[in-house]
């Protein structure tokens, strides 16, 4: 469109009595002039893209004007022999057809035929950039979701192992049990959750699992709601992305006072995903809440679903409240 229509709209803002027509493209001469137009513009981009980056600029200046004889050559071929022959007419009058003048006209279509050229080669090296930069931008983000996913799974295995090695001194019946749901557990974080998307059916197996495994810390009865509504299988979730909030819940809040349960709401309308946990603090927690686990979901948010979360979070003197909504 630009190569068509370049030199009308330069005649339009230049000419206040300009008239377009769609009969200046049918002619012998306005589709050579075009032809060349294109051509030559093409062959200028190939010069610069071969020379101009490696500065070698000597190579440059001889691809010029090796182009520029091409180009008077072809197009003298084209329109004063070969029209002639076919139509029985010339471009160029009998003394402008001579080399010095035809030359020196030409060669100044070829200087306009190189800022086409250099245009074009401005928007490729600004698409070629965008696309390297992307390139970039998405290894890197790639490289910070696999660091930041394997910097959550040693933290959770780490508070596991100390659950189970409680039971252990206490030779609890529990422990046997305990490391078989911890090894489902790994089994999912090391062969299951090894993708960007997982059915989040399968993610609330896991957060179920965890809260069950959580329970064997507790001797006596615990109060834990695990409310979830919705047509889970429809759905696909970042893996192990909701983990830490839960597990933050365990870690900070009671669940062994029936007044004073742990409420863990999961709601998926379509494709919009509601998950709230509110949590009562222990008495004797003094400890700042949060920890690594929070930093890494809130990275991992912001890497995955950038404008498509918000993540609300009331830390009251006796309770934590924390609520995400998520477009999955």
């Amino acid at each position: 469109m630009f190569f068509i229509f370049s030199g009308n709209v330069l005649n339009f803002i230049g000419g206040g009595e300009y008239q377009f027509e769609w009969k200046q493209f049918l002619g012998p001469l306005s589709l050579s002039s075009l032809f060349f137009r294109i051509t030559v513009s093409y062959m200028i981009l190939y010069v610069f893209n071969r020379f101009f980056d490696k500065k070698q600029y000597f190579k440059l200046i001889l691809g010029f004007l090796g182009v520029c004889a091409m180009y008077i050559t072809a197009r003298y071929l084209v329109e004063e022999v070969l029209y002639f022959k076919l139509f029985g007419f010339h471009n160029y009058s009998e003394t402008s057809r001579r080399f010095p003048y035809y030359a020196t006209d030409n060669i100044q279509n070829v200087i306009y035929y190189s800022f086409n050229g250099f245009f074009l080669k401005m928007i490729e090296d600004f698409f070629r950039t965008e696309k390297e930069k992307n390139a970039l931008l998405t290894e890197k983000l790639n490289a910070e979701q696999a660091f930041l996913k394997s910097q959550l799974n040693p933290h959770f295995l780490f508070n596991t192992l100390n659950n189970i090695y409680s039971l252990t001194l206490t030779a609890s019946p529990k422990a046997p049990e305990a490391v078989l749901k911890l090894s489902e557990l790994m089994r999912y974080m090391l062969y299951e959750s090894n993708v960007d998307k997982i059915n989040l059916e399968t993610e609330v197996k896991y957060l179920k699992n965890f809260v069950e495994l959580q329970k064997f810390r507790y001797s006596g009865q615990t109060y834990v709601d695990f409310q979830v509504a919705g047509d889970l299988h429809s759905q696909k979730v970042a893996p192990l992305l909701l983990i830490a909030f839960v597990e933050n819940a365990f870690k900070h809040g009671e669940v062994n006072i029936e007044s004073k349960p742990l409420s863990i709401s999961l709601l998926l309308n379509q494709n919009n995903l509601n998950f709230t946990i509110k949590n009562f603090k222990k008495d004797q927690n003094k400890d700042e809440v949060g920890g690594v686990g929070l930093e890494n979901v809130r990275r991992r948010l912001d890497l995955l679903y950038a404008n498509q979360y918000s993540l609300d979070i009331e830390d009251a003197k006796e309770t934590y409240f924390c609520e995400l909504n998520l477009i999955l």
